[in-house]
């Protein structure tokens, strides 16, 4: 009988508590939730309250839960790492108490940054980060190789439309984000999740570029790059990369790759503040056959895939279809129950992370490069970009806990980025803060009067989505897909 695993859910955000802990409560036979760790104690206490938990099981950092195992007051098989911000410190404290870690991306901002945990798996000879993209283990998924193989494929077309967190999330019954962190602790959080996105994006990169980079490609086409290596490899070449319309972060995203051995692969991302629901489709081509997969969020855990393949046989075209027996997510935890166990290696662990955050920081560069700029800093404008005010970087001041250019309230950012806190404009619940920016997406006044309904202000952390990747925030009015400013009160998505 397979063996029940300790597992500790680091970060009681809205992945935690729409995805994992779900699953985790439902799993019984497999796992226990020995412990849950949140440095907010409101949400610490509101969390632990809904899913059941002691109070001697909840801790405020991962320092302290690495304390208890070491006084072996605790027993951990395995741990979920679920917060907003940087991954890299606490996933290294853990590892280097062999820990086995499933990992929310992003994993981290830079390869470089990535690559220290790469490194460490690499010197201690033992995986120990599977990272937390749950379709990647998705039934369908799994099976698409299996109808059009390798050497058989044409063309792979990817396409996801991603609404505002309510469609996603409304059902999950998350509890509120906490606003209980000291302004010291924020803004030594921004400040430091600040300078990692400043790293990865580049230092010629502006504001939009950042928030391009962090809430489109890193949150958004990461998952489906994710998807698309499960069935069939990693893309090793781009082809052509295009971003519209022009100023709107997120937008619309699309890629042209290529993967190993030449076949083709399309991956279109539209961020959709007012569509009505979430949507993820592939279409796979061969000579012979037509192959179509639908894929439901992995928060939606009542919902299947399904898998349909067309052919032509004896002149007759013929269709079967298939539904998965289980969820993206349980079938992801039952394969992270076998990396614990067994050792089965993931489908994407820290290597896997590295490359692809790699491959898309040339996405943005080539983004940027269209648009007549440089990610690489001008010399002849460094001076000028490294000036301080107060501390703060030109680019990223702080004004009492809001930041200037990319720093996040605990990961807060402008389109439906989160944090486990305070949005960027907002400390505190009832602070002030500026109107909705109007947005390309603004309803016509004889639409509908519930889209006409102004854009609320950016979802808080806990709201992540998350997906792969992903994820936007959940909240109770869609958040505008607002055209950037280069202005103080925005924020990348952590």
């Amino acid at each position: 009988m397979p063996k029940t695993l300790n597992i500790a859910v680091i970060g009681a955000g809205t992945m935690a508590q729409a995805v994992h802990l779900p699953v985790l409560r439902r799993r019984w036979d497999r796992f226990t939730i020995a412990a849950l760790v949140d440095h907010s104690p409101r949400r610490r206490r509101e969390a632990s309250e809904v899913w059941g938990l002691e109070e001697d099981t909840r801790y405020e950092s991962v320092a302290d839960l690495i304390a208890a195992v070491r006084a072996k007051t605790l027993t951990l098989d395995g741990a979920v790492l679920s917060t907003d911000g940087l991954h890299v410190e606490d996933l290294l404290a853990l590892m280097r108490r062999g820990i086995p870690v499933l990992v929310e991306p992003p994993l981290g901002y830079s390869a470089e940054e990535v690559a220290k945990v790469a490194d460490f798996e690499r010197m201690t000879g033992r995986r120990l980060v599977m990272m937390a993209y749950p379709q990647q283990y998705d039934d369908s998924v799994t099976r698409m190789a299996e109808n059009i193989a390798v050497k058989d494929l044409r063309m792979v077309d990817h396409e996801v439309l991603m609404p505002a967190s309510q469609p996603l999330y409304g059902g999950a019954h998350v509890t509120t984000s906490s606003y209980d962190l000291p302004t010291e602790k924020r803004s030594e959080r921004r400040k430091a999740l600040q300078a990692a996105v400043e790293a990865g994006a580049g230092d010629g990169a502006t504001q939009r570029d950042r928030d391009l980079y962090v809430k489109g490609l890193l949150t958004g086409v990461a998952h489906q790059m994710a998807v698309i290596e499960a069935s069939y490899g990693p893309i090793v070449r781009l082809r052509a990369v295009r971003h519209w319309p022009k100023g709107v972060i997120p937008g619309s995203l699309e890629l042209l790759g290529e993967l190993d051995g030449g076949a083709q692969v399309r991956l279109v991302w539209h961020y959709l503040p007012f569509a009505p629901e979430y949507s993820e489709s592939l279409q796979v081509l061969s000579a012979r056959r037509r192959m179509r997969v639908e894929l439901p969020a992995p928060s939606h855990g009542d919902r299947r895939s399904n898998i349909s393949l067309r052919e032509k046989k004896s002149g007759v075209v013929q269709e079967t279809a298939t539904t998965a027996p289980k969820g993206a997510a349980e079938l992801m935890w039952e394969a992270f129950h076998g990396f614990v166990e067994k050792g089965k290696q993931p489908v994407s662990g820290a290597a896997e992370a590295r490359d692809q955050v790699a491959l898309l920081r040339e996405v943005l560069s080539s983004i940027v490069i269209a648009d007549g700029r440089s990610l690489e800093a001008d010399e002849s404008e460094e001076d000028t970009d490294s000036a301080t005010t107060d501390g703060a970087t030109a680019d990223a001041a702080t004004t009492d806990g809001a930041t200037a250019d990319a720093a996040t309230t605990d990961g807060a950012t402008t389109d439906g980025a989160t944090t486990d806190g305070a949005t960027a404009d907002a400390a505190a619940p009832g602070d002030a803060s500026e109107p909705a920016t109007e947005t390309l997406e603004q309803p016509a006044q004889d639409e509908e009067p519930a889209e006409s309904t102004p854009a609320a202000a950016s979802p808080t952390a806990d709201e992540v989505a998350d997906a792969w990747g992903p994820e936007l925030a959940p909240s109770d009015t869609p958040a505008a897909d607002a055209p950037a400013e280069d202005s103080a009160t925005e924020h990348p998505r952590p």
